[in-house]
């Protein structure tokens, strides 16, 4: 367990299960909600039972564990479904909760952890049960699936020779060794094992209706079996998601709201004014107008307040013509002003970061930024010392790719993943601080979550801009991402001394010496290749009504709405 300091110790659990989860693209923390029909008894359950309403920034991709990785279906997920374990908290202390896995052993040599699991049932009434997770993580494993992050698996014995040599997926070292008994072997001792664990690639799911229902599994409630406290009644795509108690829930008696109503909403305005007549009972927001209005009325707006888990970046497509250069990219990183564009587009509210892990990181008890230092400034830095500018680089990478040195003649495109005002600022700021410091001409390209993340899949971009939420704590999380078989923030970058070690750090139990592999790793990303721009971590504010009460104080926390409350509504 991890003793917080006292800043850390206000995070909001339901929005940070979308810190537990990886590429949101919203930037100006409106993920959280309200209805948008202007009457807050439209999803009221009938007969005084307890209901919360809130929003989210656009419509999830799916329900199904395999095939996700963005925040808002991880949002849903951490609700209507169940894993081995839950991330909690106690005292200010992570801790360790059971979920379908009510008491767990470890092996002496720390390889074989064997999970008991309770009498949790699906919605339907059938019996979670070990076959179950089974199928469901020898699915996630097998190429055919195209799960977007199953280099969470990796510390499996057997991942390497099926995702590396095309080895069976059946050979995946997980084994039922009975109905409620599930036995996992790792390749090597693993510290953070058990929190990896609490992710939602470790779900279970029913091979029966996977079956079924075919390419339809997780498209809608009715093709979607659950397991969590809650299940998925309604699906409204682009426009809300209903959420009800689950009677066959096996810590039903601990979940105190009936029903949950999520309005999809994509435009902040709308979001702080529907907030402002009743319409939901919470929100977040980092704008100044909004924060001094909440804070002065302080008898009807809890103020919670946490630096998250969550890191806004650019990233670049290394097998673009220009981007394919180490000096072009590492040009783009060192000329953007964190502290600067913090103040124009966040209103200073979130904190200017210099390294790809997040400041909320750690290895054991050392912090990893304190250890690793402000790599991108140390970099600015010793290029001030040299005489150089972010300009001087550029025009090396030019004539490294026979471009000539003249930066206005080249035209680049900055891709962003939405269309209001806040996103029009973000670009109209980009465009002028590159031309500013690079002589470049900047072109943004603004289009809605579903073109843009089918672009960047594609390959079909130069930059982009988009946030991704740690899963649990310790720096692998992160790292993992650019890994050569995972490639999750999809710039095309491979490093083979990158990769090894990455995958070696997993296995090293001295934590002096896995921070150590860790920032080379990292130095590596970024003062070698500069294959990303790490630009800051979010600080999330939110604001809730009095009555609603139950939420976590930790950053890395996945109970959920579970254990809130809003019984004192009046």
């Amino acid at each position: 367990m991890r003793k917080k300091t006292v800043s850390f110790l206000l995070a909001v659990v339901m929005l940070l299960s979308l810190a537990a989860c990886g590429g949101g693209n919203q930037g100006n923390n409106q993920q959280g909600g309200t209805q948008s029909n202007g009457n807050q008894d439209a999803n009221q359950p009938s007969g005084g039972a307890q209901y919360y309403n809130l929003s989210m920034g656009t419509d999830p991709t799916s329900m199904d564990i395999s095939r996700i990785s963005d925040t808002y279906s991880t949002t849903i997920v951490t609700n209507v479904m169940e894993g081995l374990v839950r991330l909690g908290e106690e005292n200010g202390d992570y801790v360790m909760r059971p979920g379908d896995a009510q008491t767990w052993d470890l092996s002496e040599d720390g390889t074989v952890w064997t999970f008991h699991l309770g009498d949790n049932k699906w919605s339907d009434g059938e019996p979670v049960t070990a076959e179950q997770y089974v199928y469901s993580l020898k699915r996630s494993i097998d190429p055919e699936t195209g799960c977007p992050n199953d280099n969470f698996l990796s510390p499996i014995k057997g991942y390497d020779e099926i995702r590396n040599n095309g080895a069976d997926p059946d050979t995946l070292a997980v084994e039922a060794l009975d109905e409620k008994t599930l036995q996992i072997t790792l390749a090597y001792p693993m510290a953070s094992f058990l929190e990896m664990c609490s992710n939602s690639i470790y779900f279970p799911l029913r091979q029966d209706k996977v079956e079924e229902y075919g390419d339809k599994y997780g498209t809608e409630p009715e093709y979607t079996l659950f397991n969590g406290p809650y299940t998925m009644t309604e699906w409204v795509h682009n426009s809300s998601i209903t959420l009800t108690k689950n009677p066959h829930y096996w810590d039903a008696a601990n979940v105190q709201i009936e029903t949950v109503h999520y309005a999809i909403l994509g435009d902040s305005i709308t979001v702080y004014n529907a907030y402002d007549t009743g319409d939901l009972d919470y929100v977040s927001t980092s704008e100044a107008e909004w924060m001094d209005k909440y804070l002065s009325d302080s008898a009807n707006n809890v103020h919670v307040q946490t630096p998250t888990a969550t890191l806004a970046y650019s990233f670049y497509n290394t097998k673009d013509e220009l981007f394919q250069n180490a000096n072009i990219r590492k040009a783009f990183t060192l000329a953007m002003d964190r502290v600067e564009l913090n103040e124009m587009c966040f209103s200073g509210s979130n904190i200017p970061t210099y390294g790809w892990i997040n400041t909320s990181i750690s290895v054991g008890s050392t912090n990893f930024r304190e250890y690793a230092g402000n790599t991108i400034q140390e970099m600015t830095d010793e290029l001030t010392a040299q005489g150089k500018t972010p300009r001087d680089v550029l025009i090396e990478g030019m004539e490294e790719l026979g471009l000539g040195s003249d930066p206005s003649t080249l035209t680049v495109t900055f891709s962003l993943a939405g269309t209001d005002d806040w996103f029009r600022t973000y670009g109209e700021y980009l465009q002028q601080s590159y031309q500013s410091t690079l002589g470049v001409n900047m072109e943004i390209s603004f289009n809605d979550w579903a073109i843009f993340y089918d672009d960047v899949q594609n390959g079909n971009y130069q930059i982009a801009y988009m946030a991704w939420g740690a899963y649990y704590n310790d720096p692998y999380d992160m790292l993992s991402l650019f890994h050569t078989n995972n490639d999750a923030i999809m710039t095309g970058w491979s490093n083979a001394e990158f990769d090894k070690l990455v995958t070696e750090a997993l296995g090293v139990q001295d934590e002096a010496a896995r921070i150590e592999m860790y920032k080379q790793a990292e130095d590596i990303l970024l003062r070698e290749e500069c294959a990303v721009c790490p630009v800051l971590t979010f600080v999330d504010n939110y604001f809730f009504r009095p009555y609603v009460t139950g939420y976590s104080t930790l950053t890395f926390g996945s109970t959920g709405l579970k254990g809130m409350s809003t019984g004192a509504r009046p």
